[in-house]
């Protein structure tokens, strides 16, 4: 039900019950009345809004990972084009010494054939003087010729390679404007979403359809609890540990538990547990269990993000909703304070924080009660 709370956040924006978002798009006229005919059907379909505004929020972070991982490969590709094009550079330094050579030596070859001494060895009057004369030449540039060839063949590899190089790169070039123009697109999907959720400020079915959604979201966790497999652990339970608790993050609580009345059309909203700021909202805030417990599950859930829910046996389970760098797995057993993850946005409208409850046979409990407020 946190999204839920989420989600009224932006609607009650105006009152004071939670720091507000960034102000939200305000659409009027044709484009308001173009934003709700293109997303009247998903309005009508039970959690539809929250549907897609999860979808909006994990392509939104497989684009950014997905830019993240070319960035490195462009870097990578670009280094060794760099590398290729010294290479080259280096060869052709190269190819113009040994040019330099040969000609010094043709140079010096006329003017050996211009000796009167030397003349006889490079005549062609007689097959013996021509063999002579072959001789010297190869001398003189059999070298030469074998590190030209050697070289030729380099260059070419290195022409090559810095050919494959600039396709290579190219082809990432244009694959990285595809990506940014699919996070564009998404990002502006999600604004036309921020735009839509205040709209329900304007209408009382919208907003009454909208705690309807919100309710069938906190049930869908209660279901999901409900087929988690019972751990049958019998130790120090967690209903011995009520007013004992340390919260699960270091901040304060910014929602706390209970009914929420929207101001113009009287639709109640039950929140149905706490959302944390941590201090400075800062990346890498942890979260951590508060009782000793094994994690019944990890992974994605409509209205809360990427979660964990963690079993204390007999029925009693906490929820960590919105996270980040999960670190628990399904099965594993942690005790009390381990850090299981840290503070993050997925699934979140209104940035970094924490959303978490209690719950009981399913039913969810004041988690203020459970903590020492010393």
């Amino acid at each position: 039900m946190k999204r839920a709370w989420l989600l009224a956040i932006l609607v009650l924006a105006q009152t004071g019950y939670a720091q507000p978002l960034p102000q939200p798009p305000h659409l009027e006229g044709a484009e308001k009345k173009a934003l709700l005919d293109r997303y009247a059907k998903q309005l009508d379909t039970e959690l539809g809004l929250l549907k897609a505004l999860d979808e909006l929020d994990r392509d939104s972070t497989e684009m950014d990972n997905q830019i993240v991982k070319l960035a490195v490969e462009r870097a990578s590709a670009t280094d060794a084009l760099v590398a290729a094009e010294d290479a080259r550079a280096k060869a052709e330094g190269e190819l113009a010494r040994m040019r330099l050579a040969v000609q010094a030596r043709l140079r010096a070859l006329a003017r050996i054939e211009a000796l009167p001494s030397l003349r006889f060895a490079l005549s062609t009057e007689d097959f013996a003087k021509s063999v002579v004369k072959d001789r010297l030449l190869r001398r003189l540039i059999v070298d030469d010729r074998a590190r030209l060839r050697d070289y030729t063949k380099r260059l070419a590899d290195q022409e090559r390679l810095t050919h494959e190089r600039d396709a290579a790169l190219n082809a990432l070039n244009q694959l990285d404007l595809q990506l940014h123009d699919k996070r564009w697109q998404a990002e502006q999907e999600r604004r036309d979403k921020l735009a839509l959720i205040v709209q329900i400020d304007e209408d009382k079915k919208t907003a009454e359809r909208l705690a309807r959604d919100l309710d069938a979201a906190s049930r869908e966790l209660a279901g999901k609890v409900a087929t988690l497999k019972e751990w049958q652990e019998r130790k120090y339970t967690f209903s011995q540990t009520q007013g004992k608790l340390l919260p699960p993050v270091a901040g304060r609580v910014e929602v706390a538990f209970g009914e929420v009345k929207h101001p113009k059309f009287g639709t109640i909203l039950m929140h149905r547990g706490l959302d944390y700021r941590a201090a400075g909202s800062q990346i890498g805030a942890p979260v951590r269990a508060v009782f000793w417990g094994r994690v019944a599950y990890v992974g994605w859930l409509t209205g809360y993000g990427d979660t964990i829910i963690l079993d204390h046996g007999r029925g009693w389970h906490t929820v960590y909703a919105h996270l980040e760098d999960i670190r628990v797995q399904v099965g594993e057993v942690v005790p009390a304070r381990q850090r299981i993850a840290d503070i993050g946005q997925s699934g979140s409208l209104k940035g970094r924080y924490l959303y978490f409850e209690i719950r009981h046979n399913g039913q969810p409990v004041d988690p203020g009660e459970w903590f020492n407020r010393q």
